[in-house]
């Protein structure tokens, strides 16, 4: 779904580094969820470059329709129900802790549905221009997509790591610009944002054992 499928490779394979590294300084098993989230934007980024070059009749059917199921199950299935159970692995009890559990129920329902309608054949890839890849999964209904960016987009904003929600802020915002081009038919950077994202998650986990080597307490061991 990026530039091509050049510029996918090359971003799978960051990632792959990327993930390395996140869970090199993901020392408890809290983080674990929040250090893969680089390996699935890696998978995610090497389904798109297989899908490309099947458009380029260098793989075979079979290769691109499996890469093209594994992409839209990343992208509307696994994401909106991975993403609030990874930050809610790492918040303290509380009520930011409890919010989150509504916000991964309502990725569960989003996730659920995109999937039934996976599996009864709704989803898709459609070249446009010779320059990019539009994947979808038709038919959903509107509440499916609402319910799917307050879980991707949302669960961070109820964060008690002030980080996690200036970068709430962040993503929100490239993800409207991302889907404005989406709508005027420009190249998708979905690929850059994803590593962009990565190397935040990764710095993070560096930033968390860094303060809990200095005597930090462990984020879901503060005051929540």
């Amino acid at each position: 779904m990026c530039l091509s499928p050049e510029v996918d490779l090359a971003v799978g394979l960051a990632l792959t580094a990327v993930t390395v590294d996140s869970l090199r300084h993901s020392t408890h098993s809290r983080t674990l969820g929040m250090a893969l989230i680089p390996a699935i934007f890696a998978i995610h980024s090497y389904a798109s470059a297989v899908v490309w070059l099947s458009e380029m009749d260098i793989v075979g059917t079979g290769a691109a329709n499996l890469s093209t199921w594994l992409y839209l199950f990343i992208a509307f299935v696994l994401l909106p129900i991975y993403v609030p159970l990874a930050v809610l692995l790492i918040e303290p009890m509380g009520w930011r802790r409890t919010a989150l559990f509504t916000f991964a129920g309502l990725g569960l329902i989003s996730g659920m549905e995109s999937m039934f309608y996976l599996m009864n054949g709704s989803g898709s890839v459609v070249e446009q221009n010779n320059s990019l890849l539009d994947f979808h999964i038709s038919g959903t209904p509107t509440y499916v997509g609402v319910f799917y960016m307050l879980a991707t987009c949302g669960a961070m904003f109820l964060s008690a790591q002030r980080i996690l929600i200036y970068w709430a802020f962040l993503n929100t915002a490239a993800i409207a610009v991302l889907m404005l081009r989406a709508r005027n038919d420009l190249p998708s950077l979905w690929c850059l944002w994803a590593a962009a994202t990565s190397v935040f998650i990764a710095w993070f986990l560096r930033r968390l054992n860094r303060d809990h080597d200095q005597g930090a307490l462990w984020p879901w061991e503060q005051q929540g």
